[in-house]
């Protein structure tokens, strides 16, 4: 499997860290061979996660879950997933997958 991430485009340094964490390399091939999640998806859940544990779960737009963290922590991987499927992936401050591209900005109307 290093083989595959060596030909993603990724810096030294997120090679490193995925090849140390080869559990997650399923999930992060699997998600580069999706598409983008299509153009107005509102995800029923969402869930972020910092080194593979969850820190907020959001279901319908209400907060159900969130866990305290430092101020300062600095999570080696960064994963954001829409209703169980992997739409965005990060390592240090380095996109390893983005499926976020066709989705819309929700913004508020001002009265």
């Amino acid at each position: 499997m290093n083989h595959t991430i060596t030909t993603w485009g990724l810096s030294p340094g997120a090679t490193s860290y995925l090849s140390q964490h080869p559990e997650q390399l399923p999930a992060l091939i699997e998600a580069r061979s999706l598409p983008p999640l299509p153009p107005g998806y509102v995800p029923e859940v969402v869930e972020v996660l910092f080194d593979d544990l969850p820190y907020l779960r959001s279901i319908n737009g209400v907060l159900i879950f969130s866990r305290d963290c430092l101020p300062d922590y600095q999570p080696g991987c960064v994963e954001y997933r829409l209703d169980d499927q992997l739409a965005f992936f990060q390592v240090g401050g380095e996109v390893v997958i983005d499926r976020l591209g066709g989705l819309a900005l929700v913004q508020g109307r001002a009265a």
